[in-house]
């Protein structure tokens, strides 16, 4: 108690100012929908370069797709966060739109991870690295830090700590570097949408159960 007390003085009102805001625009969940979502995508296109050969189409078009997702998403995602918040949320629960203070964070964070990959299967597919496995559990942990670091919530925590473990979950399994890629991806994208769906639908019955 007096550890926190002591936390809080030594804070500065712009550093508080800043935590406040973070949580107030985590509390809908909706930007964890959106990250969930996007990385259900690359997954889904990872997981095509896996079941097709180089060079075909459907392979050709995973590559692109790839490509113009990570570049066009994590914009795209914010435009579409506010338009729902301004649709459903704001005369509900009495949402005030604000102008996200984690959205550099957001981007870079989708950013990096999607170069991370990009690297990784490149640098396996010259055969730099002796092993997938290391790569696989490093970008399992530095993408389970991100989102600790990022959400700075005990579910965001929670998230990161299951990203990890699954980052070397995969990477003891010995799958494919593509493969892995693809797991990886697809659990930290349906973790992150269910975490979202859940905060969401709570705030939504909590605003139901009020106005009654």
């Amino acid at each position: 108690m007096a550890d926190s007390a002591s936390r809080l003085f030594n804070e500065t009102p712009e550093a508080i100012a800043k935590r406040l805001m973070q949580k107030a625009y985590n509390r809908d969940g909706l930007p964890e929908i959106a990250i969930g979502v996007f990385f259900l995508i690359i997954a889904g296109l990872m997981g095509l370069q896996v079941a097709f050969q180089p060079g075909s189409p459907v392979y050709n078009a995973s590559v692109w797709g790839f490509v113009l997702l990570c570049t066009t998403i994590p914009l795209a995602s914010q435009w579409m966060i506010k338009k729902v918040r301004r649709r459903f949320l704001t005369g509900k629960v009495g949402y005030v739109e604000m102008k996200p203070i984690n959205r550099k964070l957001l981007g870079a964070t989708l950013g990096i991870a999607c170069l991370v990959g990009a690297a990784a299967a490149f640098a396996a597919s010259r055969n730099l690295f002796p092993s997938a496995s290391w790569i696989l559990a490093g970008t399992g942990i530095f993408g389970g830090a991100i989102a600790a670091f990022a959400g700075r919530l005990p579910r965001f925590i929670i998230g990161g700590v299951m990203m990890a473990a699954a980052g070397i979950l995969v990477a003891l399994s010995g799958v494919s570097l593509e493969m892995g890629f693809t797991i990886l991806y697809g659990f930290a994208g349906l973790l992150s949408l269910l975490s979202g769906c859940v905060v969401f639908s709570i705030l939504l019955r909590q605003s139901t159960e009020a106005g009654e």
